[in-house]
């Protein structure tokens, strides 16, 4: 398979094979036109290693995606524990109440739904932020 030769030039740009520098307009017209086939090995440094800001956008993807799904977890399961009425705890006359477990349960269980939702609604938050 031939290889193809790239005809970047960085720091060879017409006007420094001239030996000629025209301020501002020179450096932008060098790095936007010459440089535009630059292949992403030249962007490394010498050691091998990604240069500092390759991981930023990756980041900032993952850390919105995160914190989205977070959001509508969090969301859906605050609404959940909001809106489904608990259930009443005590059954029978002033005299003689007969405590339901059950509705112990279920109503721990909606208490828990808020604490999560508000929980994952936060760190959602904190996310976005980052």
């Amino acid at each position: 398979m031939p290889t193809r030769d790239l005809d970047c030039s960085c720091g060879h740009g017409p006007s420094m094979a001239q030996g000629k520098w025209y301020g501002v307009r020179s450096y932008l017209h060098l790095f936007y036109e010459d440089c535009t086939g630059a292949s992403p090995d030249e962007d490394r440094d010498r050691d091998g290693s990604s240069p500092p800001g390759a991981w930023a956008p990756l980041i900032r993807k993952v850390s919105f995606s995160t914190g989205t799904l977070f959001l509508l977890v969090g969301a859906a399961t605050l609404a959940a524990g909001s809106l489904v009425p608990p259930k009443l705890e005590g059954i029978g006359a002033e005299e003689f109440v007969v405590l339901d477990v059950q509705a112990v349960r279920y109503n721990h269980a909606l208490g828990t739904c808020r604490l999560v939702g508000m929980v994952l609604c936060a760190v959602a938050g904190a996310l976005g932020a980052i």
